[in-house]
């Protein structure tokens, strides 16, 4: 297992991954003043990204970032962070 991937004392199960992408989702975009709604409300980065039709490809971009970033220093938040973009790529969606 690469060097940083145990480095707290939180269980590692689906549940504290879960609550850690949600507390992501939630927590920065609130602090980034994207939404005040959560990671289901409007938010604003979001919104002028699908006007200018780079949503999906900014969510693309971040998630091969964040891969990168783990591969030179593996972090649990940069996997947590690759979750919230890709749930953003999910809900942008369309079946």
């Amino acid at each position: 297992m690469p060097q940083g991937l145990q480095q707290d004392h939180q269980p590692n199960n689906f549940d504290s991954f879960a609550a850690a992408v949600r507390d992501t989702l939630n927590k920065h975009a609130e602090r980034k003043n994207y939404t005040d709604n959560g990671a289901d409300g409007p938010n604003k980065l979001c919104n002028v990204m699908q006007e200018l039709g780079i949503h999906e490809a900014h969510c693309i971009g971040e998630i091969i970032y964040k891969c990168a970033e783990w591969l030179r220093a593996p972090r649990k938040v940069l996997m947590e962070k690759v979750a919230g973009w890709a749930f953003l790529v999910w809900k942008a969606t369309k079946d």
